[in-house]
């Protein structure tokens, strides 16, 4: 985008009308749109987390309830998809591709937004416990 800035302003990009003829609309998004498929590449799943905000959200399932996860980043961890790994206060979740999620800041269904090391510190999850996945 800098780039294109600065080539309108240098007059070395022109603009040009949007031929409608090829435009397309987008979709509406549903609630269920926001729902993380753990079998996405932690890249994927932190695009739809972005694209998604703020509405619907990026949300999976954890012990019967909804789990919002606001904030992440991707690292490089071999976890089985939607297995939960604590490695130091550090929340980490298996994604597709071998990539993992450190989840950063989550919201359980009913509680306020939380940064990941007091949700592990007040649900204490378990190894081998997976998200996603409905008991």
């Amino acid at each position: 985008m800098v780039e294109t800035v600065r080539g309108l302003q240098a007059g070395t990009i022109h603009p040009r009308p949007q031929d409608h003829g090829h435009a397309t609309l987008a979709p509406m998004l549903k609630k269920e749109d926001g729902r993380i498929d753990f079998c996405l590449t932690a890249k994927e799943i932190l695009n739809r987390l972005r694209g998604f905000q703020p509405w619907p959200g990026a949300y999976t399932s954890w012990r019967g309830k909804n789990l919002h996860i606001w904030v992440a980043r991707a690292v490089e961890r071999p976890l089985a998809e939607g297995e939960i790994a604590v490695d130091g206060g550090e929340v980490l979740v298996g994604c597709g591709g071998g990539s993992a999620l450190q989840l950063l800041e989550v919201q359980m269904e009913g509680k306020k937004r939380m940064p990941a090391s007091d949700f592990v510190h007040g649900h204490q999850p378990r190894p081998g416990e997976k998200l996603g996945i409905v008991p």
